[in-house]
């Protein structure tokens, strides 16, 4: 409305300048649409089925649709994922927004020069606990700005931006807010330590796929190999 109204009296740059700020905030506000609908559906009493997921694939598929955003950055975006991980009981498609927004803050974070990696690797079993589950840690570390002690709690809270303190416009403030409840129903949680200065690191862990019955050579061959367990919150 408004190019329309003054229109006649904006230069070629000044229309242009003008189309690409409407044109961010319109994503902006898809963006947080998007997020509000995806956190509405994570906070109901929808259930989501799990199944067996190689967590590498996720991560691989990560860092391809990423890459290229990184190296307009000057950032190196890495991955360390232990050979021969067992499959972990998750939901592929929430696992990947997971990825999604972790990787997504760390490169908005990380300065030109920097890095961020994303690991993968068994943790040890405590032979003193009974019957304890299997799990493997991820973590997604960056060598970014950092977050103040004071808005490592906040981060996940709705609406919360770090990006309030550093004066940008980018961000709907659900992402991680989103993350936590995604984790959450991979009966989970989100976990952080960051410095000022020096960087941060994310990381949860996930129990590895067991079933409930061995199969045989021939048994494997009749499934799609998912053997889904349903779950709520």
């Amino acid at each position: 409305e408004t190019l329309y109204e003054y229109g006649e009296d904006l230069n070629q740059n000044e229309r242009q300048e003008f189309l690409h700020t409407a044109n961010n905030e319109t994503d902006r506000l898809t963006r947080l649409v998007n997020d509000v609908l995806d956190l509405s559906r994570l906070e109901s009493s929808k259930t989501y089925k799990l199944e067996a997921v190689d967590i590498a694939r996720p991560i691989e598929q990560t860092l391809r649709t990423c890459q290229l955003n990184a190296k307009d950055k000057g950032i190196e975006l890495l991955s360390d994922i232990e050979p021969n991980l067992s499959p972990v009981l998750g939901h592929y498609d929430l696992l990947l927004q997971v990825f999604a927004n972790l990787v997504g803050n760390a490169l908005k974070f990380t300065p030109s020069g920097g890095k961020v990696m994303i690991r993968a690797y068994e943790l040890n079993v405590d032979p003193t606990v009974p019957k304890e589950t299997p799990k493997i840690r991820v973590e997604i570390a960056d060598t970014g700005s950092g977050i103040d002690p004071e808005d490592q709690e906040a981060i996940f809270d709705r609406f919360f931006r770090v990006e309030n303190r550093v004066h940008t416009l980018e961000g709907t403030g659900l992402g991680l807010s989103i993350v936590r409840n995604i984790i959450e129903k991979h009966h989970s949680r989100v976990n952080l330590i960051s410095e000022v200065g020096v960087g941060s690191t994310f990381w949860f862990d996930l129990e590895v796929y067991q079933e409930e019955f061995p199969m045989t050579p021939e048994m494997q061959k009749q499934t799609d190999h998912s053997s889904r367990v349903a779950i709520g919150e």
